[in-house]
């Protein structure tokens, strides 16, 4: 028979402990335990409803696709590289898995493709271009808008490309046309503004006296020191002789802060 009002004492070790004692403090100890169960259980509920609501709610779905850096090649062409994004739940879908995809279409030089949540995949493009012709030695030799000697066509029939004179030339594919430093700078400077869009000449045989056609009005540019200063400056004349309603026939640059305007 048990005795339930047991107060045996219990040595353990250099202690003693009545046996009430310790069944009070094992059955306290089973409560934390199961309270402990419990709490996880609602931690690993509360979490499996957060997770399902982020794969499941339009709120995470793909929505919009930002394209940057392409100028010849079509943001659909793009997009078809991408899967078929748009719906998609952007925490499962891995961007970059198709970065390789759209840096194997023609004029792709490199692609990243990043999130931006809950809705946004953003896409950076390097693109490789004809936007060049060098006419020398009888033949014309093509270059891109990176300054490299290439054999690619360009993008469509209409494309027109900008002539540039220089003396020096390198005809290897793939290299830089000059071996200037400070030519190269110049085109990419050229391009990052809004002149590239009606120049129609860039003479770079004389570095001391850069000439630049755009559209009729021939611009003497001068050397190439604060290339960046006179870039914006030319650009700010265009724009105050378009406003004006004024037909230029040439612009020098030459005279520092004062250039000089010859209207028609």
């Amino acid at each position: 028979m048990t005795n339930n009002n047991d107060d045996r004492l219990i040595k353990k070790g250099s202690r003693v402990f009545n046996k009430k004692y310790i069944a009070k403090k094992r059955s306290k100890e089973e409560e934390r335990g199961n309270s402990k169960i419990f709490i996880f259980s609602l931690v690993l509920a509360f979490l499996l409803g957060v997770f399902y609501n982020l794969y499941t709610h339009p709120f995470m779905k793909i929505q919009d696709i930002y394209i940057n850096g392409n100028r010849v090649t079509e943001d659909t062409e793009i997009i078809k590289k991408l899967k078929s994004p748009l719906g998609k739940n952007i925490l499962l879908y891995n961007p970059t898995k198709y970065e390789d995809d759209i840096e194997n279409l023609e004029y792709i030089k490199t692609a990243k493709v990043r999130k931006v949540f809950p809705k946004i995949l953003s896409v950076k493009v390097e693109e490789d271009f004809p936007m060049f012709v060098i006419k020398k030695y009888g033949k014309e030799i093509t270059v891109t808008n990176n300054g490299l000697v290439t054999d690619k066509k360009p993008y469509s029939k209409e494309a027109r490309l900008i002539e540039i004179k220089t003396k020096g030339i390198e005809t290897t594919l793939g290299q830089s046309f000059t071996s200037s430093k400070a030519s190269q700078d110049f085109i990419k400077e050229v391009q990052a503004s809004s002149l590239i869009g009606s120049i129609s000449q860039l003479n770079l045989e004389n570095k001391l006296d850069i000439g630049i056609m755009i559209q009729d009005i021939e611009v003497k540019f001068g050397d190439l020191n604060n290339s960046s200063y006179k870039i914006k400056l030319l650009e700010k004349i265009l724009q105050d002789i378009k406003s004006k309603g004024l037909e230029a026939a040439s612009i020098n640059l030459n005279n520092g802060d004062n250039p000089l305007v010859v209207v028609k």
